[in-house]
């Protein structure tokens, strides 16, 4: 397990220091603002396997989140999926009791608690548990890459170089490595209904989105499919 923190957070630490039976590398960096590609690229750059599952901080994964990736696993393609988002009330709920997961992972049978949820703002409950009949019926709709629940063999990400670290804001980073990664012949495929993940209430923090997006579409224009400030640095790229 590769924990890579876009900063230096003596609290991390702590945490990684608590399971000292896992096989965790813990990877930091200075905290100078959002840096999320640089921290990522460096953890595709030090994995050690071939298949990385990719995961954000906020989300706590299913019980077979793992295993539905690796299982669908195919050279060629990365899988997407998505995120069922809490509301307020039961991300602190979650946070304070993290045995909270196994009632989550019991719905939709728990229809009170499906009530509840909505009732609390959550989105896409469709996603509170795997289904592979959601995925046979449903899963054939493209969706976009999204950084806090996909993953994909190392040596296909390699193909474009990882993340683009020129992008200097908050959202379409992952925009940006998917259409990339199409651009040299890599499907994105739909596991939406498959590798579920409980995203944890948080605010907004998409900034300088436009400016992400005005450096992707030079980048598509010019068919530069491998990022040139990625994983692996071209001479005098920082």
């Amino acid at each position: 397990m590769i924990i890579a923190e876009d900063g230096d957070d003596p609290s991390i630490r702590d945490v990684c220091n608590k399971f000292p039976t896992l096989d965790i590398l813990h990877q930091t960096q200075e905290d100078i603002g959002f840096r999320k590609t640089k921290a990522v690229n460096k953890a595709i750059l030090a994995a050690r396997y071939s298949y990385i599952a990719f995961l954000d901080g906020d989300c706590v994964p299913h019980s077979r989140w793992l295993e539905m990736h690796v299982s669908n696993a195919r050279i060629g393609e990365v899988l997407a999926a998505r995120r069922l988002h809490l509301g307020r009330r039961f991300s602190k709920h979650l946070r304070q009791q993290p045995n909270f997961i196994d009632k989550l992972e019991a719905l939709p049978r728990a229809l009170p608690l499906l009530l509840r949820l909505q009732l609390d703002g959550a989105r896409n409950t469709e996603l509170c548990r795997p289904s592979h009949f959601l995925q046979n019926f449903l899963g054939d709709k493209i969706i976009n890459l999204v950084g806090c629940n996909f993953s994909g063999f190392r040596d296909d990400l390699m193909l474009v170089n990882g993340y683009d670290e020129s992008l200097p804001g908050i959202g379409g980073e992952d925009d940006d490595l998917h259409w990339r990664l199409e651009g040299v012949g890599i499907r994105v495929r739909n596991v939406k209904y498959e590798a579920i993940v409980y995203h944890l209430f948080h605010g907004s923090r998409r900034v300088d989105f436009e400016l992400n997006k005005s450096i992707s579409l030079r980048s598509i224009e010019a068919k530069q499919y491998y990022a040139i400030n990625g994983i692996l640095k071209e001479p005098n790229v920082q």
